[in-house]
């Protein structure tokens, strides 16, 4: 076994050789991201991405188009005792909420956060599939004043002490709540990343890889290079959604 591959499972999923390869080129990929990233575009940081865990069961969860997110094997979730489903950012769109609970049956508690009211059909729409709604601004700091509050403040008022799946679109809001995300027990995190530059962006994604969060898919907005989407799933999740194997990590250095 190569160094650097302790999570190779001895049911190959993927050749070694396509593994050794995997590794040495995340060094590479490493090397450009400290050395070459800048302002200019974006073309640098999608070259380099790649999905640093391999999901064996990988599926896309709402539309087919805008607004639905990957996420990695959710079947897992129907074995759970419980699951708790977190979405920061409706803008009364809640066809991945819906698709998700539609494919567990309802299984899982679905928190529903926006700074907005949903419309009427929206509200319907989450009560089916057992879903509820929390009108709140999403900060670094809670302040009831103006109906701000941190996610961990949501958290405590559901009762909740984890956070198995969480879809976060708060149109560039996540850079001011990263902190209190990453001091959270969240399993796979569905991310649209607002990036000002592509540094803004790959450092947001660094804050993630230095938390033991691994990258297992990515999309890039054709449209709109700065708004593209992430998932990631945390190491001490792997064996609850049977992730086997590492392919090499690249985002941050191996601690």
């Amino acid at each position: 076994m190569h160094p650097g591959l302790p999570l190779k499972d001895e049911e190959t999923e993927i050749d070694e050789a396509i593994l050794i390869k995997y590794q040495q080129q995340a060094l590479i990929r490493r090397q450009i991201l400290n050395e070459k990233i800048d302002s200019d575009g974006y073309g640098i940081l999608y070259n380099v991405l790649v999905p640093e865990v391999f999901c064996k069961n990988l599926i896309r969860i709402g539309t087919v188009g805008d607004g639905g997110k990957w996420v990695c094997n959710p079947t897992s979730l129907m074995s759970f005792e419980s699951c708790t489903i977190y979405s920061f950012g409706m803008n009364n769109d809640p066809s991945f909420e819906e698709d998700f609970q539609n494919f567990l049956k309802n299984k899982c508690q679905l928190r529903c956060i926006d700074k907005d009211d949903q419309n009427p059909a929206t509200m319907d729409r989450l009560k089916i599939v057992n879903g509820g709604f929390k009108k709140a601004f999403i900060g670094p700091r809670k302040d009831e004043s103006i109906n701000m509050f941190q996610i961990s403040d949501i958290m405590a008022e559901f009762d909740d002490q984890k956070i198995d799946i969480l879809k976060i679109d708060i149109e560039g809001a996540e850079f001011d709540n990263l902190d209190n995300i990453l001091s959270l027990p969240i399993c796979q995190i569905m991310i649209e990343v607002h990036g000002q530059t592509p540094k803004d962006t790959l450092n947001l994604l660094r804050s993630l890889s230095e938390h033991e969060y691994y990258l297992f898919s990515y999309e890039i907005n054709g449209y709109h290079h700065h708004l593209s989407e992430y998932s990631f799933i945390h190491k001490s999740c792997f064996s609850e959604y049977n992730v086997k194997t590492v392919y090499g990590k690249y985002l941050s250095s191996d601690k």
